[in-house]
């Protein structure tokens, strides 16, 4: 009777260990030495120690029928805080070009709203709508003040030719002007810049200058068009007289200016067009149109060259009017 209780004994750890699921089978529970005590005649072999499974990779899936368990987390998860938007790919290029436009445009001189330090001299000869022609020199210098803050001052020495029987040709010192300006709000695709000149009656000849002193209020705009790799600078002028010869005609007209630049070759050339329209209040608002051209070169860090020809569209006998106009200047930037 004793080995039957030692074989009932061995059957029932056998149907315990087969009862357990697969992967989890802890080790039996009696003693490592323990073994039945079965007579080699008649008996099976010992039965030996089961060895755990160990676990699974997690990667690996649960066979059917075993519940899944997941892992608890083990802390609470650390939300990172953002600062600041990210702007989307085609703004942030989009204000690249607005900026690098900028940037060659005030490297050339030919923005209108740059505070940047220049010496430069033009000479320009004009057939007017009235009779007679002219060749002005005129010598301008540019000098920061602040990094929104510029002074500008024009002298201009000038030959007239009336082209009338019995008159004589005159030359000398036109006007001479002198302007403060200063940019009052800037961005990467908006720049506005005010200005206020003051223009002195210093030509010894009426065919040289208005004779009048001048304000000249202005204000001008920068606003890329990076679709088309050109800067647009649209400006308006009131030129109003305060004095001087009471015998010369009094001075009010408004000048708007459209000036397109667009810089070719790396920024070593650049093109202009600009119209211009003019109305002069003394003449219940009679207009003038004109429309200027520009083609400049870069030579160096510091030297830009341009020929600037333009036509006369309309407006006999207003302030600014001509039949056409010839430029060629040479500018150091500094």
């Amino acid at each position: 009777m004793r080995w039957l209780r030692r074989a009932g004994r061995l059957l029932v750890v056998t149907m315990l260990i087969l009862s357990l699921p697969p992967g989890n089978t802890p080790p039996v529970a009696f003693a490592q030495d323990a073994q039945l005590d079965l007579p080699e005649e008649s008996g099976p072999a010992p039965v030996q120690p089961v060895r755990p499974i160990p676990p699974r990779p997690a990667t690996e899936a649960p066979p059917e029928g075993e519940a899944k368990v997941r892992p608890a987390p083990e802390g609470p998860q650390a939300t990172p805080q953002v600062e600041f938007e990210r702007r989307p790919l085609k703004e942030a290029l989009s204000t690249m070009a607005n900026r690098l436009l900028n940037i060659l445009t005030t490297d050339n001189g030919t923005n209108r709203t740059a505070v940047i330090g220049r010496a430069q001299l033009s000479s320009e000869y004009r057939d007017r709508r009235s009779p007679g022609v002219s060749l002005s020199n005129v010598a301008r210098v540019d000098v920061p003040l602040a990094t929104n803050l510029l002074w500008r001052t024009d002298a201009d020495l000038s030959w007239f030719d009336p082209q009338t029987s019995g008159s004589s040709s005159v030359a000398g010192l036109g006007d001479v002007s002198t302007r403060l300006g200063a940019k009052i709000w800037e961005r990467p695709a908006f720049t506005a810049f005010f200005e206020f000149q003051v223009v002195f009656p210093t030509a010894g000849n009426d065919n040289l200058g208005r004779g009048k002193y001048q304000l000249v209020p202005g204000l001008t705009f920068s606003l890329p068009i990076s679709r088309l790799d050109t800067g647009f600078f649209p400006g308006i002028q009131q030129s109003v007289s305060v004095g001087g010869d009471p015998s010369r005609n009094d001075v009010n007209f408004t000048k708007l200016s459209f000036e397109f630049t667009t810089p070719w070759a790396n920024n070593l050339w650049w093109t202009t067009v600009e119209p211009d329209l003019i109305v002069d209040w003394t003449q219940k608002a009679k207009t003038a149109m004109n429309l200027e051209f520009e083609a400049g070169r870069r030579l160096g860090d510091h030297f830009r060259i341009w020929l600037r020809p333009a036509v006369g569209l309309w407006g006999t006998g207003v302030p600014g009017a001509y039949d056409w106009y010839a430029q060629f200047g040479i500018r150091y930037m500094f």
